[in-house]
């Protein structure tokens, strides 16, 4: 099951406002204090364990001068052969749509209502169909990977040391008594662990293809250190924060994904890789291609080297003016001159030519072979 589409109504900046998103990723690009940020927390804010009341309400909607909360409309579709008979065991209802809406108006359990079609379904146990759905699941600050970890904090729930737990989980590690064991079984363990988080790293990352991950294990404490080409041992605390952020942010999310089902999870994350240069925001959207084979993901950027422009469809300019949040969803027309103003990018900003170079503004119906009078004096293109 994936989010068809969410009209949000009177929540902080948006005034109103209709998304259709593609099932796979969805990027919300524009300005700084546009509203991007207000859109992934509407659409978090549908979630019944996350506050929603009358102080997220737009100040200049009529909701606001009653006094009352936001409205938020999630479209729910692609429902899959499981999903229906989840949904059948709540209500017969359910039994050949494809499609249906959940509308939140108010903080109660109570304040949730669905909709077929132009009609509201009755009797229906909110909290089942509410665990049936997708994880929405909002995230922000990355926790960062640290360069140590001892046994009795990977034990811990503690959320301080998710990053080093997902990475060892990515690494096949469950048995954390293995891994401190003082044993060859032990360091063989750890050396394997090394070898298969090091691959994975390597797949994602092509800034250092020589890089290296090591966990070496000194009494109760596992140290992390990294190892590339130009390096013997290096901790993660003194790599750049970009592939420090990077690293954890691939751990982080691989590992949650690892044993979940298809469509288990809608991630959205609020400007990720903000700390990369364009060649690692590049690698980024491969990573986050790869989540999106199970999970729907939107995410929030201002930078146009996260978008794969080979998928316009999934590009959302949100910009402001004084009647508040707006979504264009065809940002693309007349070569991304709408996305181009928004963010302010011009052609004299890049600085990516060749040596010899020409440019022209030319009506579409002119013959590209007017180039062939700018032709260099030695003949070459």
């Amino acid at each position: 099951m994936v989010i068809k589409s969410v009209y949000i109504r009177a929540f902080k900046s948006v005034y109103e406002m209709t998304l259709n998103l593609n099932q796979k990723i969805n990027v919300l690009i524009g300005a700084n204090e546009s509203g991007k940020t207000n859109v992934l927390k509407a659409i978090e804010s549908f979630r019944a364990d996350v506050p929603f009341d009358s102080s997220l309400t737009c100040q200049y909607s009529n909701n606001y001068y009653m006094g009352k909360c936001p409205e938020i409309s999630i479209e729910f579709a692609g429902i899959t052969k499981e999903n229906r008979q989840k949904l059948v065991h709540i209500s017969e209802t359910f039994k050949d749509v494809e499609n249906f809406l959940i509308r939140r108006d108010a903080p109660e359990l109570a304040d949730y209502h669905v909709l077929i079609g132009d009609r509201e379904v009755e009797n229906i146990n909110m909290n089942q169909l509410l665990k049936i759905l997708p994880k929405i699941i909002y995230f922000s600050n990355i926790p960062l990977l640290k360069n140590k970890v001892d046994y009795d904090s990977l034990i811990s729930n503690s959320s301080a040391f998710l990053t080093e737990k997902n990475l060892l989980k990515i690494g096949g590690i469950e048995d954390y008594e293995l891994l401190f064991e003082d044993s060859s079984r032990g360091r063989r363990a750890a050396e394997e662990a090394s070898r298969i988080i090091s691959e994975q790293i390597r797949r994602v990352w092509s800034q250092e293809d020589s890089i290296e991950i090591k966990l070496n294990v000194n009494g109760r404490v596992l140290y992390i250190d990294f190892a590339d080409s130009t390096t013997v041992l290096d901790t993660p605390e003194s790599r750049s924060l970009g592939f420090r952020w990077y690293l954890s942010f691939y751990v982080n999310f691989i590992s949650q994904t690892f044993e979940g089902r298809s469509n288990e999870y809608i991630f959205l994350i609020d400007e990720p890789g903000i700390h990369l240069h364009p060649a690692g925001q590049k690698d980024l959207i491969q990573v986050l291609e790869d989540l999106s084979i199970k999970n729907q993901l939107v995410y929030t950027t201002h930078s146009p080297f996260l978008i794969d422009r080979n998928h316009p469809d999934r590009v959302l300019l949100i910009e402001k003016d004084k009647t508040g949040t707006k979504a264009d969803s065809k940002s693309y027309r007349e070569n991304w001159k709408p996305l181009r103003k928004q963010i302010g990018l011009t052609i004299s900003d890049l600085f990516f030519f060749n040596e010899q170079s020409i440019i022209l503004e030319l009506p579409t119906t002119k013959k590209l072979s007017i180039l062939n009078r700018f032709k260099p004096d030695n003949g070459e293109n």
